[in-house]
């Protein structure tokens, strides 16, 4: 059924982290903005539509970044802050510090990041950690990088929630159905699941690891999707006093089936449970392609399955560690072929993208969705940001890909 005869300026298509940023962007620029947000599924496992990577409660941000573009955007993300703690019915932003440790001959440019940062970071030999961090065993030889501004942790749900919530404020008008479809003539018409059809003169598709193989786009764009997994240990009270001054950590520790740790200090659920956070890169992680088995691993991919291949490392990073129960939560995170979101335009002033986290999408939500707004408000890139660094690539286009690769590949090197 058509929406009533109103044509929308822009349909953002996407409800996540970037979408709903963008749509509040769009809309507090004075446009006329429908957002294509389904809810989070009640029942994952008999729900049928996409989902989102923004299902949780905490993700780590920090200041320090190697590059001069990703430094801007963490910038830019810590201005937002107050704005969308402003639309929040609950903190967004918490955490009072940053750790990022490593071995010096891993830090992934840390400390070259950091001489180019005067802004209060402290660097921990080992002993100093020791010091700092009494309920922290670290492996030998580590060195820490410690930013002690606010708002390292964040949640991601309440993030969307506020932007929508932002959005919404500003005029906006939320369809909970999701997209399945992308017409143009006159106007663009999104059809939506429940044969809904709303119009637009331009549209922002914003579907994360939901685009290549959904019909909204013509040309599937250089992607590659990993399956992720995050250990959680339910913790009694006692324990989470204990452990309530945890700081928000990336590690790279060494272990046979886990690298690239983040680690998040003990947080309250929707369920009412405390839990103890450990996301890794694991050797039982595989690339994932197609929204069919994307929706799979959503729905009941085997993830408990890497319990007692994460377990060893969190329990020896955290000596003592009092457990009542673990859990798993999964993910999907989207890479593109330059580890910046493709924000580009696909059809001058009809259609335009924003897609690809590369598993930072949370902490530059904001700064990213207006990135993007400002590409389809203006029908051009007007950003000092330079445009070929968000540039879209298409599948066969990238032969070598940057950033992360698959752990298992890593081991067997």
């Amino acid at each position: 059924m058509p929406y009533p005869s109103r044509v929308f300026d822009v349909t953002v298509i996407g409800g996540g982290m970037i979408g709903a940023s963008a749509a509040r962007h769009l809309a507090e620029d004075g446009l006329d903005v429908a957002v294509v947000a389904p809810p989070e599924p009640t029942d994952p496992a008999a729900h049928t539509g996409p989902f989102g990577a923004h299902y949780d409660e905490t993700r780590l941000s920090r200041t320090v970044q190697r590059g001069a573009v990703e430094a801007e955007l963490a910038r830019r993300a810590r201005a937002a802050v107050a704005s969308i703690e402003g639309f929040a019915d609950r903190p967004v932003y918490t955490g009072s510090g940053h750790l990022f440790v490593s071995r010096p001959e891993d830090d992934e440019g840390m400390a070259e990041a950091v001489l180019n940062m005067p802004d209060g970071v402290e660097v921990l030999d080992g002993a100093a950690l020791a010091g700092r961090y009494p309920s922290i065993e670290f492996q030998p030889g580590m060195v820490g990088f410690l930013d002690p501004g606010t708002g390292s942790l964040l949640s991601p749900r309440a993030l969307v929630a506020a932007q929508l919530r932002a959005a919404t404020a500003a005029g906006s008008h939320v369809f909970t159905s999701s997209a399945v479809g992308v017409a143009s003539d006159a106007t663009s018409t999104v059809t939506l699941a429940d044969d809904t059809r709303v119009r637009s003169r331009k549209v922002l598709v914003a579907t994360g690891a939901f685009t290549n193989g959904t019909g909204l786009l013509e040309r599937p764009l250089a992607l590659r999707m990993k399956t992720e997994t995050v250990l959680l240990a339910e913790l009694g009270e006692a324990e989470a006093r204990r452990l309530a001054d945890l700081p928000p950590m990336h590690y790279g520790v060494r272990d046979r089936g886990v690298g690239d740790v983040y680690t998040a200090p003990p947080a309250a659920y929707p369920d009412g449970s405390v839990l103890l956070k450990w996301g890794a890169n694991t050797i039982h992680d595989r690339w994932i392609e197609g929204p069919g088995a994307i929706a799979d691993w959503y729905r009941h991919g085997d993830s408990d399955a890497s319990i007692g291949l994460m377990r060893p490392s969190m329990e020896a990073t955290y000596p003592g560690l009092e457990v009542l129960g673990w859990r798993t939560h999964r993910c999907v995170v989207t890479y593109t072929g330059h580890m910046l979101p493709y924000i580009d335009t696909l059809i001058p002033g009809r259609l335009y993208l924003a897609i690809g986290g590369n598993g930072r999408s949370a902490k530059w939500a904001d700064p990213l969705g207006a990135l993007a707004a400002s590409l389809v408000s203006a029908g051009k890139w007007v950003d000092p940001l330079p445009a070929e660094r968000f540039e879209a690539r298409y599948d066969g286009e990238v032969d070598v890909w940057p950033g992360r690769d698959l752990l298992v590949e890593r081991r067997s090197a």
